[in-house]
């Protein structure tokens, strides 16, 4: 085994026979995780540790650990914020949880509860906000996790645990905006039928809304339809495009095209009045083209939106549960998690992945 680096908080182990957990670390910006065996310190009074059953990659787990959003990020890194689990310990002040309950994580580790944003319900833009990974923090690439109670969701009875932990990002990410600006006759239009966009599909025909797909992947009519799209477009022939303008009350963008006409034929999809919701994030260095005279002269709501606030994201799993709405993964084992994220950096994945963690862990001894 080769010599690993020291982590600022956990303890590294020689050996999973000694361990606590084990991760998939990134040792530097390049390469493929390596397994990275570690004790947890003591746990807090307010902490809940989760044995992770299954994981979901996510394309910002690439850009976080190859330092394409952060080139000062410390290493070992630990990325992952799509978990379902088993809570296996919990702190001396926990009271909403107990061992053995289901429960999952979302991209935010720590909301202050006393800010203003906070006290409005918007956790997730918390002035104090601790991402489930970070410089001191490992992620869901790992057999356990640690986070305070405050942010542990709940899964609901006749959760699908081996397709649903991506919905924690994914799911939420589309889910929020959608549920915040549609009424049931809307007509809303979906562009990139991706790892998002699959998703957006399904929760807004599930909220009651016409659907139109804006896809390059027309070959796949029968499987986008069957997710409970009416119609499908072209995502970036300007003609097709135009064509289509004004016609949408809610127009959700999974995208981001550096093609200008094709990114403004985008915004321009929206009805009057209606609203325009961007979820798809461009590099860091890239900022977004509006169509100003579009928006202003038809009175269109611009809308950004991240992730989803505590009660919005228990709300998505309940609602997942009960209408049936979950990814289509290609999934992994424990070992295969850096065939996994190859195949999600390189854009190869069929919408999303999912590692079976709790399989590997169970059989190596890790479930305490």
């Amino acid at each position: 085994m080769q010599q690993l680096p020291a982590h600022s908080v956990y303890l590294v182990q020689e050996s999973k026979e000694t361990a606590d957990a084990v991760a998939y670390a990134f040792l530097s910006n390049t390469g493929e995780p390596v397994q990275y065996p570690y004790k947890y310190p003591n746990i807090a009074d307010d902490d809940v540790r989760i044995r992770i059953l299954f994981t979901g990659l996510c394309h910002s787990d690439c850009l976080h650990s190859r330092g394409l959003w952060d080139p000062y990020i410390k290493y070992p890194s630990c990325p992952g914020h799509e978990v379902v689990g088993e809570v296996e310990k919990v702190g001396t002040g926990v009271t909403k949880f107990k061992v053995g309950d289901k429960v999952g994580c979302n991209p935010q580790r720590w909301m202050c509860q006393t800010c203003e944003l906070c006290k409005k319900g918007d956790n997730q833009l918390c002035s104090q906000n601790i991402g489930l990974y970070d410089d001191n923090n490992f992620g869901g690439y790992s057999t356990h996790i640690q986070v305070a109670e405050r942010m542990v969701f709940r899964i609901p009875d006749g959760f699908n645990d081996a397709l649903g932990s991506p919905l924690l990002c994914a799911g939420v990410t589309v889910y929020a905006p959608l549920k915040r600006y549609y009424k049931p006759n809307y007509t809303c239009a979906v562009i990139g039928i991706g790892g998002l966009g699959h998703l957006a599909v399904q929760y807004a025909a599930k909220l009651g809304m016409t659907v139109t797909a804006f896809t390059t992947s027309k070959n796949r009519e029968q499987e986008i339809k069957k997710l409970g799209a009416s119609n499908l477009s072209s995502s970036i022939d300007v003609e097709s495009l135009k064509a289509e303008q004004g016609k949408y009350d809610i127009v959700i963008n999974t995208l981001y095209i550096e093609n200008e006409e094709v990114f403004k034929s985008h915004q321009r999809l929206t009805a009057p009045t209606g609203t325009y919701i961007q979820v798809g994030a461009p590099p860091s260095k890239v900022n977004f083209k509006l169509d100003h005279a579009y928006i202003i002269l038809n009175q269109i709501r611009v809308a950004g939106s991240l992730i989803g606030n505590y009660d919005e994201t228990q709300e998505m799993l309940e609602f997942s549960a009960q209408n049936n709405v979950y990814p289509i993964v290609e999934t992994f084992e424990f070992e295969e998690f850096p065939k996994a994220f190859d195949r999600m950096e390189k854009a190869q994945a069929k919408f999303r992945c999912v590692v079976n963690v709790g399989k590997w862990a169970q059989a190596n001894g890790l479930w305490k």
